[in-house]
């Protein structure tokens, strides 16, 4: 039996940066705010390389300019 709290092979983690929490996908991703794709199989894992690459940001304003155009999506 598969826990449906427990992350599986397909499921992809993201940082929303809109709603300033961690996002789980499990088929296709159903945010359409600004996500980004973290790496890790794991809740921990994720959150480690959002740390690792946005530190403490919660929110997109709380990046610097040229990060935010980055994450935007924006040259």
């Amino acid at each position: 039996m598969t826990n449906a709290d427990s992350p599986t092979a397909g499921d992809t983690f993201a940082w929303c940066f809109s709603h300033g929490r961690l996002h789980r996908f499990t088929n296709r991703p159903w945010c359409t705010a600004t996500w980004v794709p973290l790496t890790g199989t794991t809740e921990d894992d994720a959150l480690a390389d959002k740390a690792a690459r946005f530190g403490d940001a919660v929110f997109i304003d709380h990046l610097p300019l040229e990060q935010q155009a980055a994450v935007c999506g924006v040259d």
